[in-house]
C-alpha cells in the first residue's frame, strides 16, 4: 500500500526542518569563511607592515636577534 508523500503525517515539519538546517549550515559556512578571511587579511597586513596588534611581538624578529 503506497501513500502519497503529501499525505504522510509530519512531512511539512520535516521539510521546514530541512530548510532550516540548510540555512543554518550556510550561515555557519559564511561565518567560517569570514573568520578565515579576517585572519588572512590580518596576517597579510602584519607581514607587510612588520607591525602587529598592540602588545604583539614579531617572533621572527626576536629569533633573528
Amino acid at each position: 500500500m503506497a501513500v502519497a508523500p503529501d499525505e504522510i503525517p509530519g512531512i511539512e515539519v520535516a521539510r521546514v526542518l530541512q530548510a532550516t538546517a540548510g540555512a543554518g549550515f550556510l550561515l555557519y559556512c559564511l561565518v567560517a569563511l569570514g573568520l578565515l578571511a579576517a585572519r588572512l587579511r590580518l596576517r597579510a597586513r602584519t607581514s607587510v607592515t612588520g607591525v602587529g596588534p598592540t602588545g604583539w611581538q614579531d617572533r621572527a624578529a626576536a629569533d633573528r636577534s
